[in-house]
């Protein structure tokens, strides 16, 4: 039996199985699966055949869209006092303050990409961080 590249495809393309992305020009979301590339909405299975076509042939870009935790799911931010700010963790219940830290772009999957951050935002907010 053949090896299934599917993984491998999604992977050069910059996404993981199951991400959902956007494509230029396109609004429809789509995702990649073992079986293949799909669209959040009904369309034929050719209109999906050919996008996966014009990814592979570099004719269109795939979007990345911002990460949003799943109910339940850990992420990481930002807390502190009035004048420093930590990076700290915190659990997804879309609770407003949630909601508001996404708004802001403030809500990031690993500690490493809230530390990689902290720097910048601190700067923009005057405060400093530890």
């Amino acid at each position: 039996m053949a090896k299934n590249l599917i993984p491998e495809i999604a992977h050069m393309l910059g996404v993981e199985l199951g991400e959902e992305f956007k494509v230029e020009g396109d609004n429809r979301t789509y995702w990649f699966d073992l079986d293949g590339l799909h669209s959040g909405e009904y369309v034929a299975e050719d209109e999906d055949d050919a996008m996966l076509h014009d990814l592979l042939c570099g004719e269109v870009e795939i979007v990345k869209l911002p990460w949003k935790p799943k109910k339940g799911e850990d992420y990481y931010t930002f807390s502190g006092s009035d004048d420093i700010w930590r990076v700290s963790q915190q659990h997804w219940t879309c609770h407003p303050f949630d909601l508001a830290v996404l708004a802001k772009g403030w809500a990031y999957h690993t500690r490493e990409e809230a530390e990689s951050a902290l720097p910048k935002v601190a700067a923009e907010m005057g405060v400093k961080f530890i």
